[in-house]
């Protein structure tokens, strides 16, 4: 505790090897609050095996409070060909409930461009589940804003196997 009786911030650090069995246990608890019941694809092993200890695929930062993980931003990295410049792409952002309205939130973004804003990162982009709406509200407040010019188009599995077939 603080001279004035409040908790000091968490720690937020890029993520290490002894980080990817609780930052999968966060994306977890990050699908359950989104989609009840859904299971999310990632789990320790895939994110050493693609993450920033194994491939480098992604990037994430971490908030500890103590020896707690209470927050979590994973992100790719982005260019766009309209601004010239590159930026980050926001795939996940898990704040634990505890943590919800301290601000944990916008500190983990925070991080994420201080860290990537010396290679040029000049923007943020993310999608929102369209049923979340406290991470809706809580993206408004930031700043972020619809683009109602651009779809998400996905390609998986059946998908890529059918393009990249010869024809």
């Amino acid at each position: 505790m603080t001279a004035a009786g409040t908790r000091p911030a968490p720690t937020i650090r890029p993520m290490e090897r002894a980080d990817l069995a609780p930052a999968a246990d966060m994306i977890a608890r990050l699908a359950h609050h989104v989609r009840p019941g859904f299971r999310p694809g990632a789990d320790a092993a895939s994110l050493e095996r693609y993450g920033p200890t194994g491939l480098g695929l992604f990037e994430a930062v971490i908030a500890r409070r103590d020896s707690t993980a209470v927050g979590l931003c994973l992100y790719t990295y982005a260019f766009s060909g309209w601004r010239g410049r590159p930026g980050v792409f926001v795939e996940d952002l898990y704040v634990a409930e505890t943590e919800r309205g301290s601000g944990l939130g916008r500190a983990l973004l925070a991080a994420v461009i201080a860290r990537e804003a010396p290679k040029g990162c000049s923007f943020i982009k993310l999608h929102v589940d369209k049923a979340n709406a406290g991470a809706q509200a809580f993206y408004a407040r930031l700043g972020f804003v619809p683009e109602a010019h651009d779809d998400t188009l996905t390609l998986e599995e059946e998908g890529l196997r059918a393009i990249t077939a010869p024809v």
